[in-house]
């Protein structure tokens, strides 16, 4: 099953290469890439985080809308390039701890047990980008993700949201260390469009329930001069405490900046 999936990630992927044309701009590199906004850009969306661009050597990012419940913050640094390719590493921190004790609790927008406090968490995220051009002017980012917790407690293993996209991105919470591995390629359609093909392996250190995978594909579409419409779909699979499961996903964002 697992080798099932990744095929047909992988198959995705080479689509996406032989669709792309040759119109490719840098306003499709930033976000998961080892490109880096320029100074005093910025772009948000509503699921994706906003970056700022504070030099050639750094940018700062944060899930802005999820400040209030979930206190987070990061850093991307560039390293230059090596071999054809750009590097860049990632590192940021998150508080979860409020939003899971809000969703602790009976009725709407409750999927946590209200049985279930959680202690203070500290989740350390750090990760190496590599990214480099291919033939029909697209991109190529290949990324190694590792994540592991500071707990203020012990946290009761029964107390996980047992859903896609979400349990496996919570996974270090409760135990052991989160290796994330992945790729993607983005290209453009034409001046106004791209598309993006990904996939990403998690493989959590513990015993049981410890891998997950998923495939990701988008259109880009911009809109007018600062914003832009990405939607495509998420498909996962992964080992929960109910099973082995499949889920597709459709996936909607609206990306703001001033990047032109």
């Amino acid at each position: 099953m697992k080798r099932t999936f990744l095929a047909f990630a992988l198959l995705l992927i080479f689509t996406a290469l032989l669709q792309a044309q040759s119109q490719f701009t840098g306003r499709f590199m930033g976000y998961n890439t080892a490109y880096l906004l320029p100074e005093k850009k910025w772009e948000s969306g509503i699921r994706q985080p906003l970056r700022v661009g504070l030099s050639q050597k750094a940018e700062i990012y944060s899930t802005v809308l999820a400040l209030p419940l979930t206190p987070n913050a990061g850093i991307k640094i560039a390293w230059g390039e090596l071999g054809g390719f750009r590097f860049a590493t990632a590192h940021s921190l998150s508080v979860p701890s409020p939003v899971l004790n809000m969703l602790s609790r009976n009725g709407i927008g409750g999927f946590i047990s209200p049985e279930f406090t959680f202690p203070f968490i500290l989740s350390i995220n750090n990760s190496v980008l590599a990214s480099r051009p291919l033939c029909y002017s697209a991109l190529l980012t290949i990324k190694a993700e590792f994540l592991f917790a500071l707990r203020g407690g012990e946290i009761d293993p029964q107390s996980t949201i047992d859903l896609p996209i979400m349990y496996p991105r919570m996974a270090h919470y409760y135990k052991g260390t989160s290796v994330r591995l992945a790729a993607n390629v983005r290209a453009p359609i034409c001046h106004k469009a791209g598309v993006e093909e990904g996939v990403e392996v998690f493989m959590i250190t513990r015993s049981g329930n410890n891998f997950f995978a998923e495939n990701t594909g988008y259109v880009y579409w911009k809109m007018c001069k600062k914003m832009r419409l990405k939607a495509g779909y998420n498909l996962s699979y992964g080992s929960y405490p109910f099973g082995n499961h499949w889920q597709l996903w459709p996936s909607v964002d609206l990306l703001l900046g001033n990047l032109r």
